[in-house]
């Protein structure tokens, strides 16, 4: 059985300097047919080889031809999602409308956003169980203002390159969105940015347990999302999701501040009303975060 499996292999090794043939695409077919439909095979290339040598070439070269084509269209798909989204968002940029706000202590998260294979997806965080604030719970890369950020955008891209490794050259910043004030007091700003789906992100563990990603029109389906008033150093809804992360087999629970920020990227990105109740009019949720940010700022 062995020496069987060694001749085709050998074979196939033939095939594929011959022919101009895939070797491991061959194996893998190798290994899940047969030796009857396998030997079958490598007749068939073999006398197309000899017979039509051009045409072996000629299949090469469209197969080439194909793949590229398949790049260049899968790129221009990628591009025209990106710019719809980065065009949609640019209209809730926040710029200086909330400068007039009194001194706080602040804080900013980035939101990062990619495609693939045509949807969107945003990547989050679980902090480490040392940490003393917030220890153990699912969060967006961030933190507090340092004297030496110039603003919430150099925050929030210092602490992503912190937390997990994304150089500020790999973020393309789209916006910042309405400042939140969170349970601790901190005025935390979101801002939102695309970065390459190849991104492979370095947890710093002092800070970070766990990286992981999550399709952003997932925080728009009620099938694993929850909700409940009157929680104490919350003002409307608190949002709550389980999150099943099939490939690492790891449940994470997305909820508070985190929760609603991605339910609301979600509805301004991708234009769709949520499955349940948010609270804030989906078209138009400026006037509901300031009203928030007002009543929280008349508490302090």
């Amino acid at each position: 059985m062995v020496l069987g499996k060694f001749t085709i292999i050998y074979t196939l090794a033939f095939l594929q300097r011959r022919c101009f043939l895939n070797y491991h695409g061959l194996i893998r077919l190798s290994s899940a047919a047969n030796v009857s439909f396998t030997v079958s095979i490598t007749v068939l290339f073999l006398a197309v080889n000899v017979c039509f040598p051009r045409f072996c070439v000629y299949l090469i070269i469209s197969r080439t031809r194909l793949f590229k084509t398949w790049t260049l269209t899968r790129s221009l798909t990628i591009m025209h999602v990106k710019e719809e989204i980065i065009g949609i968002l640019k209209q809730f940029d926040i710029g200086d409308k909330f400068s007039y706000l009194p001194l706080l202590p602040r804080a900013s998260v980035l939101i990062p956003l990619f495609v693939r294979s045509g949807r969107l997806y945003t990547l989050l965080t679980l902090r480490s169980k040392e940490l003393r604030t917030s220890a153990g719970e699912v969060c967006f890369p961030g933190g507090k203002r340092d004297p030496s950020d110039h603003d919430d955008v150099d925050t929030a891209l210092r602490e992503a390159e912190e937390e997990i490794g994304l150089s500020p050259d790999d973020v393309q910043v789209v916006c910042t969105l309405f400042p939140i004030i969170n349970k601790t007091g901190l005025l935390v700003t979101p801002v939102v940015g695309f970065i390459e789906e190849s991104f492979c992100p370095s947890p710093n563990p002092a800070e970070v347990s766990a990286v992981f990603t999550v399709p952003l029109d997932f925080f728009t389906s009620k099938e694993d999302h929850h909700s409940t008033y009157g929680v104490v150093g919350m003002s409307g809804l608190l949002h709550s999701f389980y999150f099943v992360d099939t490939d690492l087999g790891s449940q994470y629970h997305i909820w508070g501040l985190t929760a609603l920020l991605a339910i609301l990227v979600a509805v301004l990105a991708l234009k769709k009303k949520p499955e349940f109740e948010v609270g804030f009019d989906s078209e138009d949720p400026l006037a509901f975060f300031q009203q928030i940010l007002h009543r929280r700022i008349s508490k302090l």
